[in-house]
């Protein structure tokens, strides 16, 4: 029998492997959905490529080596 409801960490079953494997599925959906959205707004704002390599290869001018640090401390 397929679980219907939505499981979270305080209503899995431990003890229930099929309800444990729904569980890690589940969450396995929701991470790739969210990885996917930001992969898609880096790329939108340029970031990425379509195949999700870095465009930008650029430092902040403050990380370039040799340059000297304020930390602000």
């Amino acid at each position: 029998m397929p679980v219907t409801k939505r499981l979270t960490i305080e209503n899995v079953s431990l003890d229930d492997e099929r309800e444990m494997d729904a569980f890690v599925d589940q969450m396995f959906t929701v991470g790739l959905e969210r990885v996917q959205a930001e992969g898609d707004e880096l790329r939108r704002k340029g970031i990425l490529d379509s195949e999700g390599h870095m465009l930008l290869k650029e430092l902040p001018a403050d990380m370039n080596e040799g340059v000297e640090r304020d930390f602000g401390g």
